[in-house]
C-alpha cells in the first residue's frame, strides 16, 4: 500500500494567507482523497490567530500534539519578522526538519529557516523585498539566488514571494509523484504553473541538486589507484588542517589498502574531463556501526570524497544521487551513510540532500552521526 505523507503547514499571527493556503490546497487537491497527502495546519498553540489580510484561522494542531510531518511547509508574511525571534517556534522548526522528508519555505518563511540555523551551504531565495534581510541572517556558506520562482537543495526547497509557493508546491508534487500528476493538479485549479529550472533545481526527476558538469562514473579499477591515493590523502589532510579532525588518517591510505578496497568492495570513481573528481563505495553490510538499527534493506555509502579543486560545483550531491539510483536498482528501500559528528558543515550538507539523522556511533577518539534516506 502506498504511504500517505503527513504535510504540516505552519501558521502564526500575520502569516500571509496565500503563502499557506496556496500550498495547502495544492497538496490537498493532488492527494486523491487523503490517500497520498494528509494536510493539516499547526501553530504554537491551538488558539485562533489572524492572517495578514485579517482572516481568522484555528490551527488543527499545536507543537505539542502535531503528528510527525513528512513534509513541512513554512510560509511567510509580515508576521515572520516577529516570529523569527520566537525561539520556541524556530526550535520547533529545526527539530521537526531533522526528521522530515522535505521542507518547503514560502516567501519570507526563509527568514524562519535562517533563524532555525537550517541554511548552511544551501542555495536560498525569498520574496524580492526581503532578499537583503535574508542576506543578513543567512550563513556565509549559503548562496543567494535571485529572479527565480524556487530553488531545490534536495531536502530543502525555497520559493520566492507568495504565489511562487504554489509553483514550488507543484514542483514537490512532481518530484514525488511525477510531472503528469502535478500538471493535472494545476489544471484542476486552473493555475498557470510557472515551472522552471534554476540554480540548485534539478527538475522533477531527481531528488538532489544536479551538477552542471558531466561526470563519468565507473567501477574502480587498478589503473585508478594512483589518482585515488592522491584524492584520499588530500581529503584526509584538508579535514585535519581545516577542521582539526582526525576523521581519516592520511597514513592509512596506501596503495595496498586501496587495492584491497576495490577488490573487496563495490568502489566507484567519477571523472570530470579526464581528472578524478570523486570516489566512493556502496556496501551492503554495516552492522558494526549501525548496531541494532542495521538491516539488509539498505545500501551504505562509504569513503565519499570530492577533489578540493572543484569544490562548489555540486559533485558531492551528484555522487549521492547516483548512489541513490544504484541502491534503488538493487531494490533496496534505504540509502544510509555515516558522517563524523564533529564536522557540522558536512552534516548540514547531508541533511540538505534529504538524509535524516537517525542515530550516533561512538568509538575511541571519534563519533559518527548516522543518516538514512527512504527511497
Amino acid at each position: 500500500m502506498k504511504q500517505t505523507r503527513n504535510v504540516a503547514v505552519l501558521v502564526y499571527e500575520r502569516v500571509d494567507t496565500l503563502d499557506f493556503a496556496g500550498p495547502f490546497d495544492i497538496f490537498a487537491i493532488s492527494s486523491g482523497k487523503d490517500r497520498d497527502f494528509r494536510v493539516y495546519t499547526v501553530g504554537e498553540t491551538k488558539e485562533a490567530l489572524h492572517t495578514l489580510s485579517g482572516i481568522a484561522i484555528t490551527p488543527a494542531y499545536s507543537f505539542d500534539d502535531c503528528p510527525e510531518p513528512d513534509l513541512l511547509i513554512v510560509p511567510g508574511g509580515m508576521g515572520s519578522r516577529t516570529e523569527m525571534h520566537n525561539e520556541k517556534l524556530t526550535n520547533w522548526i529545526r527539530q521537526t526538519a531533522q526528521h522530515a522528508e522535505l521542507v518547503l519555505s514560502v516567501c519570507t518563511g526563509a527568514l524562519l529557516l535562517a533563524k532555525a540555523n537550517l541554511l548552511n551551504g544551501l542555495h536560498i531565495t525569498t520574496n524580492r523585498r526581503a532578499l537583503d534581510l535574508l542576506r543578513e541572517l543567512a550563513p556565509s556558506s549559503a548562496v543567494m539566488v535571485e529572479n527565480v520562482r524556487y530553488v531545490d537543495n534536495g531536502k530543502f526547497i525555497m520559493s520566492a514571494g507568495v504565489t511562487a509557493g504554489m509553483d514550488a508546491a507543484l514542483y514537490v508534487v512532481a518530484r514525488l509523484h511525477g510531472l503528469e500528476w502535478a500538471e493535472q493538479t494545476a489544471a484542476i485549479i486552473e493555475y498557470d504553473w510557472h515551472e522552471e529550472k534554476c540554480p540548485g533545481s534539478p527538475g522533477p526527476s531527481l531528488s538532489v541538486p544536479a551538477s552542471k558538469v558531466e561526470l563519468e562514473i565507473n567501477r574502480a579499477a587498478p589503473h585508478d589507484l594512483e589518482a585515488m591515493l592522491r584524492l584520499y590523502k588530500e581529503a584526509a589532510r584538508w579535514i585535519y588542517e581545516a577542521k582539526g579532525l582526525r576523521q581519516w588518517s592520511e597514513d592509512a591510505f596506501t596503495m595496498e589498502y586501496l587495492y584491497n578496497f576495490i577488490k573487496e568492495k563495490e568502489v566507484f570513481v567519477a571523472y570530470l574531463q579526464g581528472e578524478l573528481a570523486g570516489c566512493f563505495s556502496v556496501e551492503w553490510d554495516d552492522e558494526p556501526i549501525w548496531g541494532e538499527q542495521f538491516h539488509m534493506d539498505a545500501g551504505y555509502v562509504h569513503r565519499l570524497a570530492v577533489a578540493r579543486s572543484i569544490k562548489g560545483q555540486g559533485i558531492g550531491a551528484q555522487l549521492l544521487a547516483w548512489s541513490e539510483a544504484y541502491i534503488r536498482e538493487r531494490e533496496k528501500s534505504f540509502m544510509r551513510l555515516d558522517c563524523m559528528a564533529e564536522n557540522p558543515s558536512l552534516n548540514a550538507f547531508y541533511v540538505s540532500c534529504g538524509l535524516n539523522l537517525c542515530g550516533r556511533y561512538d568509538a575511541e577518539g571519534w563519533s559518527a552521526n548516522l543518516y538514512e534516506k527512504k527511497l
